[in-house]
């Protein structure tokens, strides 16, 4: 088990908080808390910046789609289909028009990478005043934008513009509500038409993206919720639609952004994932011959990950995470390798550049193109930063994911779950939980491995099985928990 800090040992004697384990993490992983008193010179000069040379797209009706707690809106969206044509405005919040290159803002937004979302706070890549008002869509407020314009017929994209200029959100929608509005039918809302239109939209990028190969992999989000009367509440978030409606129209707009910076050969940031390597793709030919799916797919294409995951039931609803472990990292680089999971030659990102460093650098690249005939030079290393920096902050949410849950097994005073067998070694089995977001490990006591099985005189495990388990030990320090009394379900 990981050894105990010093820090939390002297916390022992109080009741140990979500707080307490999020300022560890912070204070761990040294991350940059806080700006430089010096920075608020150069806020107020932003603060009275005029918007100029952007054009007047304020009587388009933009709403911003974002989760209940978001601050900093940096995409709205509109859209509409007539006569067989769908038109898309998707409007990005113009950073590079307040952030100069190398200045102080800049430069310590670079040295972040992004900003760090945590339960009960965000450590943002820009101060708040940057990134929840000057730069933040919010309603009713004019904001310099970049719109990416899409016009789709067939199923074909058939014109792609890119604009600077000026919006207006008209609403700050949350993902629940668009999606009680439109599945209700809730057609006296005033913004009722605007969310059919972009459902419609929706509609149309889906087929658009089957057509390419994407593979939509399912995976279980939980919500960490503080209360004050409780440690913590775990809550697994609902699969809204208006959350994959959102996820579309930003993949069709890093994709044509991807495009115009490959065909125009600029020195930018490119979004890659790989296929997956041959050592993983051989670990689930045999996890899936072990379950009796016969294939005969070697999995160097979107199309075999797709059939398989329509084995999914429930007998086999191990397989989205099968599938899921087997492929790539994504990662950034100055090269274009394509990305396999979304079925896509050329990807990028660019529809966050208040919240990722890499997005705006693809919008100065890519403006600096446009409005200025001029080619950027290539950033030695930033790249592998920023990739590190986003490795950062997703072992961060996994650890505080970790241990808050071990808090939650505690106050709950849980003892029996339900999981899946994720692993096999020779010391023991990892099991995933079902209900809950944490893995366990079961020592090998008196048992032995064969055939990749690991078996006892009662079981005969195997990975992908359902099975109940017993909690023996929580350490809510480490997040680390083991268990007991592993039982197959059938």
């Amino acid at each position: 088990m990981k050894k105990i800090s010093s820090t939390m040992k002297k916390k022992t004697g109080k009741k140990i908080k979500l707080c307490d384990i999020i300022e560890k993490e912070i204070k761990d992983n040294g991350l940059r808390n806080g700006f430089p008193k010096s920075f608020d010179s150069h806020i107020k000069q932003l603060k009275i910046k005029k918007i100029i040379n952007h054009k007047d797209f304020t009587d388009i009706p933009f709403v911003t789609i974002d989760g209940q707690d978001s601050k900093d809106f940096d995409d709205a969206v509109w859209s509409e289909t007539k006569k067989g044509v769908t038109n898309i405005m998707i409007a990005i919040s113009d950073v590079s028009f307040f952030i100069e290159k190398n200045d102080p803002l800049d430069l310590e937004a670079k040295k972040r990478g992004n900003s760090f979302y945590f339960p009960d706070r965000v450590i943002p890549m820009f101060p708040k005043e940057i990134s929840n008002d000057i730069c933040s869509l919010i309603p009713n407020k004019e904001r310099a934008s970049v719109v990416i314009e899409i016009k789709i017929k067939n199923f074909m994209v058939v014109s792609f513009k890119i604009h600077r200029a000026k919006i207006i959100s008209v609403a700050r929608l949350t993902y629940n509500e668009v999606d009680k509005i439109f599945f209700s039918n809730e057609k006296n809302n005033r913004f009722y038409i605007q969310i059919k239109n972009l459902f419609e939209c929706y509609r149309v990028l889906k087929i658009l993206s089957e057509k390419k190969n994407k593979i939509n992999f399912i995976t279980d989000e939980f919500e960490i919720i503080e209360k004050k009367n409780e440690n913590l509440v775990l809550k697994k978030k609902k699969p809204l639609e208006s959350y994959k409606l959102i996820e579309e129209l930003m993949i069709i707009a890093n994709e044509n952004v991807a495009k115009f910076i490959k065909h125009n050969a600029l020195n930018s940031i490119f979004r890659n994932h790989e296929k997956p390597k041959l050592d993983k793709i051989n670990e689930l030919k045999k996890l899936l011959q072990e379950n009796n799916i016969i294939t005969n797919s070697k999995f160097n294409n979107q199309k075999d990950f797709i059939n398989i995951l329509s084995y999914k039931n429930k007998d086999y609803f191990f397989l989205n995470d099968a599938l899921l472990k087997t492929q790539s990292k994504a990662f950034y680089s100055c090269e274009s390798f394509g990305h396999f999971g979304l079925g896509l030659d050329y990807y990028t990102h660019f529809t966050s550049p208040i919240r990722r460093y890499s997005d705006l650098r693809v919008h100065r690249d890519i403006l600096d193109f446009i409005f200025e005939g001029k080619k950027n030079s290539v950033e030695k290393s930033l790249d592998n930063h920023l990739t590190s920096q986003e490795k950062k902050s997703d072992s961060i949410e996994r650890k505080i994911l970790e241990r808050a849950c071990s808090l939650y097994i505690k106050f709950k005073k849980i003892k029996y779950c339900y999981g899946t067998i994720d692993a096999i070694e020779n010391f023991g089995i990892f099991i995933r939980a079902i209900d809950l977001p944490f893995s366990c490990l079961v020592r090998n006591k008196n048992r032995y491995l064969r055939n990749s099985k690991f078996k006892s005189h009662e079981n005969n495990f195997k990975i992908g099985q359902k099975v109940s388990f017993k909690i023996k030990r929580n350490d809510i320090f480490s997040g680390k928990i083991l268990g007991e009394n592993v039982k197959i379900i059938n």
